[in-house]
């Protein structure tokens, strides 16, 4: 019993930090390294242009506002 409960609390805070499971970090490792870096780019752009997309939003917050 108290080794289940152990491993729930690790998956809870696994998820409140957004933390992956140990699993998939070992899987990155094992990855071909010209894959890693298109995943990575790939990554690089969403969060520019979610960035973009971020900024574009709150401009527009600010004029409402003012």
């Amino acid at each position: 019993m108290g080794v289940e409960k152990a491993l729930d609390s690790k998956k809870v805070l696994q998820a409140v930090n957004l933390s992956p499971d140990e699993s998939i970090v070992e899987k990155l490792t094992e990855m071909h390294p010209m894959r890693q870096i298109t995943y990575a780019s790939i990554l690089q752009v969403v969060v520019l242009f979610s960035m973009f997309g971020c900024m574009a939003i709150n401009e527009q917050i600010i004029t409402y506002v003012l």
